[in-house]
Formats: structure tokens, C-alpha cells, sequence
């Protein structure tokens, strides 16, 4: 269990201001090798808000990693995840920004399960 930070920079010629997030999160391996990550939000004295950022707020979310048997290069994924950018953004750019920001996630998940298995 740890307390994370997390930033994003700013985005669409800095139309998207740079955005953090700090959540309690909890990771853990099960013994067929399943992983799980959930988080939540949460407030921290050693993580105030920062000048220049919009903060955040990630609602319970987390990600099973489960693998999938006889097929030691395959997994499972089943994610849920729920986030309040904050700040005063229109639909329209919220909607036209936060696919690119998930296939973003969902490269970083693969190379970090990669990695976690070498």
C-alpha cells in the first residue's frame, strides 16, 4: 500500500492545463499469478496541491491482470477506472483528449507487466 502522486503534463497546445492526482493505492499478487492494482482518491499533508496544476480526482478504480493458462505471453485484463480532471473544461475537449490519455495507460500497463515478469 502506498500514497502516489501522479502528473500529467499539459496537453492541446496547453489548452489542457497539467493535471495531479494523489491516491492510496494497493497492489497485489495472488498466487496464480493474478495482479491487482486499486486505487482511490485521497488527501496526503506531504502531497499538497501544487502551483501550475489542476487537481485531480480518480474515483475507486483498479486493474486485474489475470494469466491466462497454457499461454505464458497472454493476460487477462479487466480495468475500471472513473476520473474527475477538475478544472473548468468543456465536454468537447474532455471527450477528444481522454481516449488518447487511456491507449496511453494501456501502453505503460503492458511495458510495466513486461517488466515485472523479466
Amino acid at each position: 500500500v502506498s500514497v502516489c502522486r501522479t502528473t500529467t503534463p499539459s496537453a492541446f497546445m496547453r489548452v489542457i492545463s497539467p493535471r495531479e492526482f494523489v491516491d492510496v493505492v494497493l497492489i497485489k499478487q495472488y498466487e496464480d499469478g493474478t495482479m491487482l492494482s486499486a486505487a482511490t482518491n485521497v488527501e496526503h499533508p506531504l502531497c499538497p496541491p501544487q502551483p501550475n496544476f489542476v487537481r485531480g480526482f480518480n474515483y475507486p478504480c483498479g486493474c486485474f491482470c489475470v494469466p491466462l493458462p497454457g499461454e505464458p505471453d497472454r493476460t487477462q485484463l479487466l480495468s475500471f477506472f472513473q476520473t474527475d480532471l477538475g478544472g473548468f473544461l468543456p465536454q468537447t475537449v474532455v471527450d477528444s483528449f481522454f481516449p488518447a490519455n487511456i491507449a496511453g495507460f494501456y501502453s505503460n500497463l503492458t511495458k510495466a507487466v513486461k517488466a515485472l515478469k523479466a
